[in-house]
C-alpha cells in the first residue's frame, strides 16, 4: 500500500486509468499461514490462488466490483494490515 505522501498520487493515477464503477483487479502474496486472514477479507468474492513452487506462499488475484478510488485503497488498507503480505 503506498505511503501517506503518495496517497493523493495513488488516487490521482486510479482515477486517471478507470471509469467508476468497475472491476479492478487486486493481486496479493501471501505467506501460506497467513492466507485464511486474507481470504476472510473476501469473503464474499471469487478467489483464484496459485500456491508458490516452495509452499511457503500463495499468490491470490481478485476482480471485485468497485465504485471508487477510495473503495480500492480501503480495500489495500485492509490487507496491508496482514503481517508478510505483499501487494502487487
Amino acid at each position: 500500500m503506498q505511503e501517506d505522501g503518495n496517497l493523493d498520487s495513488f488516487r490521482s493515477a486510479l482515477n486517471d486509468n478507470h471509469d467508476w464503477p468497475c472491476h479492478y483487479t487486486f493481486k496479493f502474496i501471501v505467506p501460506k499461514k497467513q492466507s485464511e486472514t486474507v481470504l476472510d477479507l473476501f469473503a464474499d468474492d471469487p478467489v483464484q490462488a496459485n500456491e508458490s513452487s516452495s509452499g511457503r506462499f500463495i499468490a491470490y488475484t481478485m476482480e471485485i466490483y468497485v465504485h471508487s478510488c477510495d473503495e480500492v485503497i480501503a480495500l489495500y488498507q485492509r490487507v496491508s494490515a496482514v503481517p508478510g503480505v505483499i501487494s502487487l
